[in-house]
């Protein structure tokens, strides 16, 4: 997508950073979002990937409940968070962690974009291509075509069956809704005490339409420590492009 052709339509951004991060391992007391990378910490990369979008007026950070404090001070100074125009605290689940953050957001946003903050990759040009897709169409998600043979296993020792792969997703983020669409099923799942594991499933929970948007394999999520170096990897990959490129 070209400069001229980004989406200026008013947008909140709401990273999602409030997980225990339980399956990283070791990493000296930090959560995922708190960790090195690349010279800054793994959730300034994807604020630095926010602010590059012009639509983008503000982010809104959902942090663990211990790291509030500590994002807040950082956000302060860090060139990296500048349009950081909230911290708040995440809930028990990730649904009540962004109701929170679009509590937070401003009400005059016409968009929110929705995404993990352990996806530290994200480029600026799928998020605008998300964006687009969401103004066109009230919803749209960032997704890739699924490569691998699924297979499903009740008792995890034997074959049930192999699913179509051809119909498969694996979703990323961002994911992103016009705001008043999601307000509005967000009010409706707290009524009803729905949770969901991705945003999404909201909207296909009470029948709105999402549009897919062809993802990035670069977009990963960081879960194990590999996918830390991994991450690195990439950085390393793209400054070398870049270099190479001027």
């Amino acid at each position: 997508m070209t400069p001229d052709a980004a989406p200026r339509t008013a947008t909140s951004a709401i990273l999602v950073a409030a997980g225990e991060s339980t399956r990283m391992g070791p990493t000296g007391g930090e959560r995922k979002p708190l960790l090195a990378l690349g010279g800054r910490l793994v959730i300034e990369h994807a604020c630095a990937a926010f602010a590059a979008c012009e639509a983008v007026r503000e982010i809104v950070l959902v942090a663990h409940p211990q790291d509030v404090v500590r994002l807040r001070a950082r956000a302060a100074h860090s060139p990296e968070f500048a349009r950081v125009g909230a911290v708040v605290s995440g809930g028990a689940s990730r649904t009540e962690s962004v109701r929170r953050g679009v509590a937070a957001a401003s009400g005059e946003t016409e968009l929110i974009a929705v995404h993990d903050a352990a996806r530290p990759l994200v480029t600026t040009e799928l998020i605008e291509r998300t964006l687009q897709a969401a103004a066109e169409g009230g919803a749209a998600l960032a997704a890739l075509p699924l490569a691998d043979t699924v297979k499903v296993s009740s008792d995890g020792e034997r074959v049930d069956s192999t699913l179509d792969r051809s119909v498969l997703w694996s979703a990323q983020t961002p994911q992103v809704f016009r705001a008043a669409l999601l307000r509005e099923l967000l009010e409706r799942a707290a009524a009803e005490n729905l949770v969901v594991t991705d945003d999404a499933a909201l909207c296909e929970h009470y029948g709105q339409p999402v549009t897919l948007v062809e993802g990035e394999p670069s977009n990963i999520k960081l879960t194990a420590p590999a996918d830390l170096e991994l991450a690195a990897a990439i950085l390393r990959s793209r400054g070398e492009r870049e270099v190479r490129g001027s």
